[in-house]
């Protein structure tokens, strides 16, 4: 058995009108269905979401019914105004957030008090940020986790060799994977072609 927080009954209920005796998934100010069961209203709002309203999806779609044997909660006559308030709720807390150091003019996130490192960009901490809320705000994975910084507008030195990763045949552009040294699709050696021309 399932139970639901009083205040997260109108979330639960979303999409879901009741007029007389019949419950209606309202989407986008349309119909998509009446039900005399509560718990198939459920069923079938969830199977909408999940097929994104596409008819078509739907007829293959195969979730399991867990609001048939649930007991649900009354359903509030009225409905009060404001923000559905559910899984959006406590958004930072539960996922932390990224902020700006004006000071060391660098990205950091921050999940309560607690402050994990100190990033280039807003790209670079959200990835960190992502590694920490997969593996439980762990800062041991992101230590363990070995990235390569490029620096971008970077002056090269025109005296040094750098190494270049063709990730395309410079002949007919097919895809090509790392260290390979034939393209599959012209069967030309690539390091030939490019030392030739």
């Amino acid at each position: 058995m399932i139970k639901i927080n009083s205040q997260e009954i109108r979330y639960f209920y979303r999409n879901i009108v009741k007029s007389g005796n019949v419950y209606r998934i309202k989407y986008n100010n349309k119909d998509y269905g009446e039900f005399k069961k509560l718990s198939d209203a459920l069923y079938e709002r969830d199977a909408l979401f999940y097929c994104n309203f596409d008819y078509d999806l739907l007829v293959e779609c195969d979730l399991e019914n867990k609001y048939e044997n649930m007991t649900l909660p009354p359903f509030p006559e009225k409905r009060s105004k404001g923000r559905i308030k559910g899984i959006k709720v406590n958004k930072k807390e539960r996922e932390g957030e990224i902020l700006f150091d004006h000071k060391k003019r660098g990205f950091y996130i921050q999940k309560g008090e607690t402050i994990f490192g100190y990033y280039a960009s807003m790209t670079e901490a959200y990835y960190y940020k992502k590694i920490l809320m997969e593996n439980n705000w762990d800062e041991n994975a992101i230590k363990s986790k070995i990235t390569l910084r490029i620096e971008i507008n970077k002056k090269l030195d025109l005296n040094k060799e750098y190494e270049v990763k063709l990730n395309y045949c410079p002949n007919c552009r097919s895809k090509l994977k790392i260290n390979q040294e034939d393209c599959p699709s012209c069967g030309i050696n690539i390091k030939e072609y490019l030392y030739s021309n």
